[in-house]
C-alpha cells in the first residue's frame, strides 16, 4: 500500500518485483517455498468436497482425481496472461466480503442487540459499508483493467 503511494504507476505487481539486491531473491524464494508448501493445505478441503460431489464410490483419497485437480489449477494459472489482474479481481470482490462484510455481519447476528455496545454496532456497520463500497470500486477497477489491452 505505501509502496504504491510512493511510486504510483511504477509499482510492479506482485510487489516483490520491486525489491532489489540480494534480499530480493531471498524474499522471492521464501514466498515460492511458502506457496509450494501451503498449496496442498489450501487444496485439501476443496478436494474433500469435490471428491464427495463428483466421485460416488472408490478409494479415498483418490490420487488420480487430485492429480487432475492440481494439473487443472496449474493450467489455469499458466493460461491467464496477467495473473496479477485476475488476482486483483478476486481480492477486491471475495476478500472484501470475507474480510470485512461477513465477520461484522456474523458478529451482529451472534449477539443480541442489547449485548453489543454502541461503538461495536457502529464499527460493524462502518466495516460493512466500507467493505461494500470499496469492494464495488475495487471489483469495477479490476474488471476494467482485465478488459484493457496492455
Amino acid at each position: 500500500c505505501c509502496g504504491y503511494f510512493a511510486f504510483a504507476s511504477l509499482t510492479m505487481a506482485p510487489i516483490t518485483l520491486n525489491l532489489q539486491g540480494d534480499w530480493a531473491a531471498v524474499v522471492q524464494l521464501a514466498l515460492c517455498l511458502g506457496l509450494y508448501l501451503t498449496f496442498p493445505i489450501m487444496l485439501f478441503p476443496v478436494n474433500e468436497v469435490m471428491e464427495d460431489s463428483v466421485l460416488s464410490a472408490g478409494p479415498r483419497p483418490n490420487r488420480l482425481f487430485r492429480t487432475i485437480v492440481v494439473i487443472f489449477s496449474a493450467t489455469i494459472a499458466f493460461a491467464i496472461p496477467d495473473f496479477g489482474k485476475f488476482l486483483s479481481l478476486v481480492g477486491a470482490s471475495i476478500c472484501s466480503i470475507l474480510g470485512l462484510i461477513l465477520p461484522s455481519y456474523f458478529h451482529m447476528q451472534t449477539y443480541e442487540k442489547s449485548e453489543l455496545k454502541m461503538w461495536q454496532v457502529l464499527l460493524n456497520w462502518f466495516l460493512i459499508l466500507f467493505g461494500i463500497i470499496f469492494g464495488i470500486i475495487g471489483t469495477y477497477d479490476s474488471f476494467i483493467s482485465l478488459l484493457e489491452d496492455n
